[in-house]
């Protein structure tokens, strides 16, 4: 019943790690990282986590880089393992080590966020340029659509647009547009409550790791520190390993003299004081081989 203390949070975490939501939370947090170090913010101005009302409804978009150069639509998916898929086939497949899985078509998804923000802002689509950046895969097994690509090819991709599309003010006013239109989720954020989640879970893990193993963990430390003792004070232990008692100690520090010849014995405190013990104890100690036998 004790390891109940630390399976059933391990279970949550394990759980919490492998859902769809931490997973996308990495691939985001990983292109937001590569946006702001990477583009220059006198040429590139960057918004993340974007929803914008859309024909009744809404529609989320991971990051926008806004430029004279266009809007950057982007996308970011985590997809672990080898993918493969086209760019007109409604699921994809990544195949990892536990098997193949589908996911949707991270690229409609991305063409529908365009024609979103092309509605919203009132603006042709050729000026907006789609990407779809896929996190944590190995590969692709088939061939991609060009704006499909991994991480590391972000910012090279961003910059080889060099042609300007839009005039200075007219890229102000979209930047105006989105940032009066967007909804906000407030300062309690959705990265806010995962991190919250992930720092819960957690703990509750450490601190049922320590309840169900805090005796046997005790046990190994105290079984470890008294290993040290013998080591550096053998004198302090009995031979079979166990601690020897204050009176013993005691008797060990004793300087004794015992005479075969006429059978009289004395034992001295270590500062040279005499101490009383009846003949027989006296004697055992002598024999005992800690202190003198004349």
């Amino acid at each position: 019943m004790i390891h109940a203390f630390w399976i059933i949070p391990l279970v949550l975490l394990i759980t919490f790690l492998a859902s769809p939501r931490f997973r996308g939370d990495i691939a985001e947090t990983r292109v937001r990282r590569i946006l702001a170090g990477q583009l220059e913010k006198n040429r590139y101005t960057i918004l993340n986590n974007v929803t914008l009302p859309s024909g009744g409804g809404t529609v989320h978009i991971d990051h926008l880089v806004v430029s004279r150069l266009g809007v950057f639509v982007i996308e970011s998916q985590y997809a672990r393992g080898w993918v493969s898929g086209g760019e007109f086939q409604e699921r994809w497949k990544q195949k990892k080590a536990g098997g193949t899985v589908l996911f949707d078509n991270p690229a409609h998804r991305n063409a529908l966020q365009v024609q979103a923000l092309s509605g919203f802002l009132n603006a042709p689509s050729s000026v907006f340029h789609p990407i779809v950046v896929l996190v944590g895969q190995k590969g692709f097994k088939t061939p991609m659509p060009g704006h499909v690509i991994p991480p590391e090819k972000l910012t090279d991709v961003i910059r080889r647009k060099a042609q300007p599309l839009l005039e200075a003010d007219q890229a102000d006013r979209i930047l105006m547009s989105i940032d009066s239109g967007r909804i906000r989720t407030g300062s309690w954020g959705q990265a806010v409550k995962l991190n919250i989640v992930r720092a819960v879970l957690f703990t509750l893990l450490v601190a049922g790791l320590f309840f169900a193993f805090r005796e046997p963990v005790t046990e190994l430390l105290h079984s470890m520190q008294e290993g040290t003792q013998r080591a550096t004070a053998p004198e302090q232990y009995r031979a079979d390993g166990t601690p020897k008692s204050e009176q013993e100690l005691w008797e060990d520090s004793l300087i004794c003299a015992y005479s075969v010849d006429t059978g009289r014995c004395a034992c001295y405190e270590p500062d040279g004081s005499p101490v009383k013990l009846d003949t027989a104890k006296c004697r055992s100690l002598a024999e005992r081989g800690s202190i003198l036998k004349q």
